[in-house]
C-alpha cells in the first residue's frame, strides 16, 4: 500500500513581505517550493495530498489537520521561511524522540545550507492537531537578500530535491533520482546509397579545386566516403559502389 504524505504550504491570512528579487511573498514562494516537493514525491510512487490552496489563515490550518487526519496520512510536513536576521535552516517537531529523530533525517539532507536546526514546537497547530508525525520547515530567512536570491536562483530546486530525499528515507520508500534527458542521438554519418537532392546546387568535378556545374536533381552517395568534406555521387541507386568508378561516379557534392 502506498504511503500517504500530507503537504502543507504557508497559507498567511496576512502574507509576509520579503527582501526577494521581483515580486514575491512568504506563501508565493512556499507554495512554489512545494509543487517540486509534490511532483517530485508523487513519482516516488506516495500518495500526496496539498493543503487548501484557496484558504489562508486560521481556516486553513483546521481544514488541512481536519482532512489530514480523516485520511489517514502517515506523514504531515509543513514549508514555511522564516524572519529576524537568522542565517540557517529548521525543522520543528513534536517532542518526543521519535519525531525529532525525523526532523534530523531533514537536518541530514540540506546540503545546501551552512546549519540546519531541530526545534521541539508543542504550541503550534499542525504539530499539536495531527494525529500523524509533523514536520513543519523553516526553509531559510526571508529577510536576508543573500539567502532569498540563491533560493530564487536554484536553491529552490535544490532544496526541494533534498527533502524528497529525507520524506523518502522517513517513509521508507526507495529514492528515484529525476530522469534526465537522453542526450540527442548524434546523427547517423552518410552511407552509400543515401539519397541527395540538389536544387540548383553544385555537383564538383572532383574533391578539390572549384570546377563545378549547377545541378538539379536526385543523387545518391557512391560509397559514403568523405573526401576534402566532399562525397562522390552517382545519378542512379542501380550505380552505387559499381565499377569502374570513373564511369558510375557523376560528381562531388559537398556536405
Amino acid at each position: 500500500m502506498a504511503k500517504k504524505l500530507y503537504l502543507s504550504a504557508a497559507a498567511h491570512a496576512a502574507d509576509n513581505s520579503t527582501r526577494c528579487p521581483g515580486s514575491c511573498s512568504e506563501n508565493t514562494h512556499c507554495r512554489a517550493y512545494m509543487d517540486l516537493v509534490e511532483k517530485r514525491m508523487t513519482e516516488q510512487g506516495v500518495e500526496v495530498k496539498r493543503g487548501f490552496a484557496d484558504q489562508t489563515g486560521d481556516a486553513a490550518l483546521r481544514n488541512r489537520v481536519a482532512e489530514a487526519n480523516a485520511w489517514g496520512a502517515d506523514l504531515y510536513y509543513v514549508a514555511h521561511t522564516n524572519a529576524g536576521g537568522g542565517r540557517y535552516s529548521m525543522t520543528m517537531c513534536w517532542k518526543d524522540a521519535a519525531s525529532k529523530a525525523r526532523a534530523a533525517v531533514i537536518g541530514k539532507h540540506r546540503t545546501g545550507v551552512s546549519s540546519h536546526k531541530v526545534a521541539v514546537r508543542t504550541d503550534l497547530y499542525e504539530i499539536k492537531g495531527t494525529a500523524m508525525p509533523c514536520l513543519y520547515d523553516e526553509l531559510f530567512f526571508h529577510d536576508n537578500p543573500e539567502d532569498c536570491a540563491r533560493f530564487h536562483s536554484g536553491g529552490m530546486e535544490q532544496m526541494a530535491e533534498e527533502t524528497v530525499k529525507a520524506l523518502c528515507e522517513i517513509l521508507e520508500v526507495p529514492y528515484a533520482a529525476p530522469r534526465t534527458e537522453q542526450p540527442a542521438l548524434e546523427a547517423a554519418a552518410p552511407r552509400a546509397g543515401d539519397q541527395v537532392v540538389l536544387n540548383r546546387e553544385k555537383l564538383y568535378r572532383s574533391s578539390v579545386g572549384a570546377a563545378a556545374v549547377t545541378r538539379t536533381g536526385t543523387f545518391y552517395l557512391y560509397d559514403g566516403k568523405r573526401i576534402n568534406g566532399r562525397y562522390r555521387v552517382t545519378n542512379r541507386k542501380s550505380r552505387v559502389g559499381k565499377q569502374p568508378l570513373g564511369l558510375y561516379v557523376s560528381g562531388w557534392v559537398q556536405m
